[in-house]
């Protein structure tokens, strides 16, 4: 059984895909992860998901070699019907995870990899601004209705070498909210986590692919939200960030936010008993989406596991070591 670090941020993004081969290949090259391991799903744990009893699924998981703090955990159900969670999806289409968001080394030669595998993007790179600092920002359209949303930090320039060849482990699940109040209370009340950033924000690069005269016009209101700090006691790592466009109207997707739909699927979270855990979140009010059940987990063996649903559908789930 592998040791779990517990640092009460999420550990982990669940996508759900069509093929394991390509998904594996193409994280491999172009952001430098991994595989940590690959076979079959626990049946308990598709119980868990609420799926009929004739579905099976297989899973690979992946990781930045340099951190295994956070991991990707690819999963390919089979015998069951699919559509994906956010089917031809803009940034103000609401429910799910909208990206997950990693460094890069690179932001301009991972995307031109990107192109050459048939993936695109909201928009070609760009450099964004935010909280002083400059980054090249792309948001890459993967296959499966899964977006990446890749920064390389510019100005000021990293302190030190990063941790990674191409591209980081994802830090941040950023999700698109019909209203920011109930989301952030969610996290903030619900959950238990900090809501480290709070405000309302104009684009100041178009890095979303919106009409170019609306780029900075209208406001968003964001809140970034973490359930723990990182080594440098920052809220740096495994956040997510709730954004409501004000202004823009679109679908709302978070039905489909489900298993065995397509695309991201859920944020795990590892936590010292979860038992104990689903008990404090019920406490604040909170409704379960699954009761703590017990299913093996690759690497780590045998594990309690429990999940929650935000307002907007995202699956969270919290997982404790036998």
């Amino acid at each position: 059984m592998t040791t779990l670090p517990l640092t009460g941020a999420w550990h982990g993004a669940i996508i759900s895909v069509r093929d394991l081969d390509k998904w594996s290949a193409a994280l491999t090259h172009l952001f430098g992860w991994s595989e940590v391991s690959r076979g079959a799903v626990d049946a308990r744990l598709l119980r868990v998901w609420h799926l009929a009893s004739g579905v099976s699924a297989e899973e690979c998981v992946l990781a930045n070699i340099d951190d295994n703090t956070r991991q990707i955990r690819l999963i390919k159900f089979s015998s069951a019907e699919q559509v994906q969670i956010r089917s031809s999806a803009m940034g103000w289409d609401t429910g799910g995870v909208f990206s997950l968001l990693c460094y890069a080394r690179d932001t301009d030669a991972t995307f031109r990899a990107a192109q050459e595998l048939g993936w695109s993007a909201y928009n070609d790179p760009v450099d964004m601004h935010f909280e002083g600092r400059t980054l090249r920002n792309v948001v890459l359209r993967a296959w499966d209705g899964v977006n990446f949303g890749l920064y390389c930090p510019k100005i000021p320039p990293p302190p030190s070498p990063p941790r990674y060849a191409k591209v980081s482990a994802p830090f941040n699940g950023q999700q698109m909210v019909q209203a920011i109040k109930p989301a952030r209370d969610f996290y903030a009340n619900v959950l238990g986590w900090t809501p480290w950033f709070e405000g309302t924000l104009r684009l100041n690069c178009n890095n979303f692919g919106m009409p170019e005269n609306y780029v900075g016009v209208l406001p968003k209101n964001v809140a970034i939200a973490a359930g723990g700090k990182d080594a440098a006691n920052a809220w740096s790592y495994a956040q997510v960030e709730l954004v409501q466009w004000d202004g823009f109207s679109g679908r709302d997707l978070a039905a489909r936010a489900v298993p065995p739909n397509l695309g991201i699927l859920a944020l795990r979270i590892p936590v010292a008993d979860a038992k104990a855990h689903s008990h404090s979140i019920m406490q604040r009010g909170g409704q379960l989406w699954s009761t703590p059940t017990t299913v093996t987990l690759a690497p780590y063996g045998e594990t309690t596991i429990f999940s929650v649903r935000t307002p907007d559908g995202v699956i969270i789930e919290f997982f404790s070591l036998v």
